[in-house]
């Protein structure tokens, strides 16, 4: 949408205009003087026809409202992100998923931390809880334990 001026005088001779009582094609200064008229403005809802699509109405008002509804819009929608372990893990491996998910975490999403215990570790899972307790340690957010036979835990980001 743009506005017409005066100066769009040469470029259109008549234009549709939209009004209450319907649409009818007037000359281009007719329409810009029933504008002035009303202290509104001439704003142009279609240049692709013949002749242009015109209304008169109020433009800034128009801007505010598009704005307010590009306001109102959800800014990201949270999504859950899951990232595993193992007991055994080496140090750089476990230090390049705990940046996955720094990087989850500051994005806005929930990360959800699974590690896995295979065979005997099933038996004694204090190793598991330990690399968790330093996965907590080392990633900042809101953290949770879900109960159950396997060590499942969900970070949130703090705001």
């Amino acid at each position: 949408m743009e506005v017409f001026t005066g100066a769009d005088a040469q470029r259109y001779k008549e234009v549709r205009l939209v009004t209450k009582e319907g649409n009818k094609i007037v000359g281009f200064s007719e329409a810009l003087r029933m504008a002035e008229l009303e202290n509104l403005d001439l704003v142009c809802v279609s240049n692709e026809s013949n002749p242009p699509v015109c209304r008169i109405q109020d433009y800034k008002k128009i801007m505010f409202e598009s704005k307010k509804a590009k306001a109102k819009r959800p800014k990201r929608v949270s999504v859950l992100k899951e990232v595993q372990f193992k007991v055994n893990i080496s140090e750089h491996d476990l230090q390049t998923k705990l940046k996955n998910v720094r990087k989850f975490l500051e994005r806005g999403d929930k990360v959800k931390i699974s590690i896995r215990l295979k065979g005997r570790e099933r038996e004694n899972p204090t190793r598991g809880e330990g690399l968790l307790k330093r996965i907590f340690s080392e990633v900042e957010a809101k953290s949770s334990r879900i109960p159950g036979p396997q060590i499942i835990a969900l970070l949130e980001p703090t705001k």
